[in-house]
């Protein structure tokens, strides 16, 4: 009888060691699931805060644009610590302002706004389309593009 107890005990121990490893590989499992979730994000959150800045950006833009009768008044108006300038690109007149990561005016910024002033052909109190673009001056990944129009009639 002794002989069977003993050869129980053996048999209970090395279930107990299998149960053990078992929940000890399921849980390391878990924990590789649960950080790569965590990282991804981790990495989804920081692109939507980028996009949510760009979208701002975009507004500011459309509204100052609103507000203007000129490329050069928007620019008046878009300014700050040197961030805006008027360039020439493919015939038509393109105003870039900069701005840093957190979203403020800098002349060195790497997003680049970029509005694009048309207005309608024949008709100087008419319709102004604008087009208005947010990317990554670093990467030239365009983040976000936004098409407006302002009415410029008396």
């Amino acid at each position: 009888m002794r002989g069977y107890r003993e050869e129980g005990k053996g048999q209970h121990i090395t279930s107990f060691y299998m149960e053990t490893l078992v929940l000890a590989l399921i849980f390391i499992a878990v924990i590789l699931v649960l950080t790569k979730v965590f990282a991804l994000s981790g990495q989804m959150s920081g692109k939507a805060k980028v996009l949510t800045n760009a979208v701002h950006l975009a507004e500011n833009a459309a509204e100052a644009l609103a507000a203007s009768d000129s490329l050069e008044m928007l620019a008046v108006l878009l300014e700050e610590d040197g961030n805006v300038e008027i360039l020439r690109q493919d015939g038509q007149e393109v105003l870039q302002a900069r701005y840093d990561e957190k979203m403020k005016p800098a002349a060195d910024g790497s997003f680049l706004v970029e509005v694009l002033w048309v207005p309608e052909a024949g008709n100087e109190n008419g319709l102004t389309q604008g087009v208005i673009n947010v990317s990554r001056e670093d990467s030239g990944e365009q983040l976000y593009m936004l098409k407006t129009a302002v009415y410029m009639g008396h």
